[in-house]
């Protein structure tokens, strides 16, 4: 396969010819592309002197990001070989890169000599490796190499990050398509920054581009799916959504807004180190339904959130106590499952029930029965003395927890359920905000990776919100509207025993509407086909 080399080049005369010739000697090269990223030396001229086949020059300096994508905008090969100028002739070295992905490799990655002195305190490298561990699970040995090869298909679907956070985007949204990787030790050289004012400016900038793609890519704010528009007003909607939860809570109570703003601010704080937490030291990781493998965890921040937000909430005595129980318990049958699902064979409900009845305790069954028990204890404390009442609270906690996690099947589907659920009860009971507040805003803060794609939130997270969500309705409603609640969700089971819920929501236009609702723009990423390709 004939492949395009492309160079990304700024402030490179001394070193750019001679990785252009290199270039040149390397078997399958076909076309060599220098972009002068509005270098103020001869760079350009350095490189059409040493036989580039083209030179683009972008008007200003624009990052190595955007130098990229202009070279892959002119190559005309299907397959890319990414240099950095500074290679000098070690550039011709690189021959195996390509043949990596000739034996397959979707994308082969140099791994250069460890340099014998230091460049810098190491902050951007320890960033990108942590960066690329969460988001994908992948131990690299080079997070930064520029020395990249991959076919232009893979590169025009997943996109090229702004300036120096190139290589972290393409690691990641290769691995999240499944798309193999490789790692080759080659004997480069190039041009170290050392520990001058301008080599700390220059790592500086590649921290920064580095925390940018792990924000917009792991947070679901931005790149590669998003415009910058769209990305602002995700942004502004996200914000709104915490100025309204505030504005609702400081009309119910000032203190509950004093409340909600400290749980909010919390949960914001919390989302990264719940995300390591759960992906990195629990190994939570699963395949969505577009094949992409995500951190599966991201719920946990709504236990860990909600617990203390009860413990320290207004809420009367009974309330308070059944909320730490339904929490608890269901978090922790939900984090069960997560964790041991997979070893199962049992789905549905109907099957779990039935290995339960054949005396195979699965973690689905343990995960239907903590849900009755946290019900059954949740309705003893709220209504003592009411056998009839207790047995629709349980039923209605344990349904809706399980309604939750039924819908938590697609990006933001969970999170939308539990809206619907929680303006129900707020409607009939405005108090009822002071419960459901703070799960609110662990909602809000897990939204933004949830309805991008980028995390699953699990049983953990989706078993809480609904049975926190069913605690609410049955202290907002009266017994007999707590039991015609029973009947709907005894029907919505039912069907979707027999039915997926992925089947029938694209058959009503108003479901299928609010269903793509915020997540219309995943189909324009088709992770099956890139990882074939």
């Amino acid at each position: 396969m004939r492949a395009s080399v492309i160079i990304p080049a700024y402030q490179a005369a001394p070193t750019v010819a001679d990785t252009v010739c290199a270039a040149r000697q390397i078997p399958g090269v076909a076309e060599v592309i220098v972009v002068d990223d509005g270098s103020r030396d001869d760079t350009a001229e350095a490189a059409r002197r040493a036989g580039a086949d083209e030179v683009i020059s972008l008007g200003r300096n624009q990052g190595k990001g955007a130098a990229l994508f202009a070279g892959v905008s002119a190559a005309r090969h299907d397959l890319l070989l990414f240099l950095d100028a500074d290679l000098g002739e070690s550039a011709a070295r690189v021959a195996p890169l390509l043949a990596a992905v000739g034996d397959h490799a979707g994308m082969a990655v140099a791994s250069l000599p460890i340099p014998t002195s230091r460049a810098g305190v190491g902050l951007a490298r320890g960033l990108a490796h942590a960066a690329i561990r969460l988001l994908t699970g992948l131990r690299v040995a080079a997070p930064l190499s520029g020395q990249r090869a991959l076919p232009s298909s893979l590169v025009k679907h997943v996109g090229i990050a702004s300036r120096f956070g190139v290589e972290v985007g393409l690691t990641v949204e290769t691995a999240h398509l499944g798309v193999p990787m490789v790692e080759v030790s080659l004997p480069l050289e190039h041009r170290h920054t050392g520990r001058s004012v301008s080599g700390f400016l220059h790592r500086g900038k590649q921290f920064a581009s580095v925390l940018q793609v792990l924000l917009l890519v792991g947070y679901g704010l931005g790149w590669p799916a998003l415009s910058g528009r769209r990305t602002a007003r995700r942004v502004a909607i996200w914000l709104l959504c915490f100025a309204a939860l505030l504005a609702v809570g400081g009309a119910v109570s000032p203190a509950l807004m004093e409340h909600l703003a400290v749980v909010a601010v919390a949960g914001v704080a919390a989302w990264l180190p719940v995300l390591w937490i759960s992906a990195v030291w629990l190994g939570l990781r699963k395949a969505n339904y577009l094949g992409r493998t995500l951190p599966a965890g991201a719920g946990l921040l709504v236990p860990l959130v909600g617990l203390p937000a009860i413990w320290f909430s207004p809420l009367e005595p009974r309330l308070r106590s059944a909320g730490l129980i339904a929490v608890g318990v269901l978090g922790a049958v939900g984090l069960l499952d997560d964790l041991w699902h997979g070893k199962s064979q049992a789905r549905g409900l109907r099957g779990h029930l039935r290995a339960l009845a054949r005396g195979r305790l699965t973690t689905g069954a343990i995960k239907a029965l903590g849900g009755m028990g946290a019900g059954l204890a949740a309705g003893c404390l709220l209504d003592p003395g009411e056998p009839g009442l207790i047995a629709l609270d349980a039923l209605v906690i344990a349904l809706s927890a399980n309604l939750i996690n039924l819908l938590d099947l697609r990006p933001g589907r969970a999170l939308k359920g539990f809206g619907l659920l929680c303006v129900l009860a707020i409607v009939i009971a405005p108090d009822s905000l002071h419960l459901l507040g703070a799960f609110l805003a662990a909602a809000i803060v897990l939204a933004p990776a949830d309805f991008a794609g980028r995390t699953m939130m699990g049983d953990v997270g989706a078993n809480v919100l609904g049975g926190v969500a069913g605690l609410a309705l049955i202290t907002s409603l009266p017994p007999w509207a707590r039991l015609a609640a029973v009947v709907v969700l005894v029907a919505i089971h039912i069907i979707c025993e027999r039915v997926s819920l992925s089947d029938i929501i694209p058959r009503s236009r108003v479901a299928a509407f609010l269903d793509r609702l915020g997540t219309e723009h995943l189909s324009a990423l088709p992770a099956r086909e890139v990882a074939s390709s």
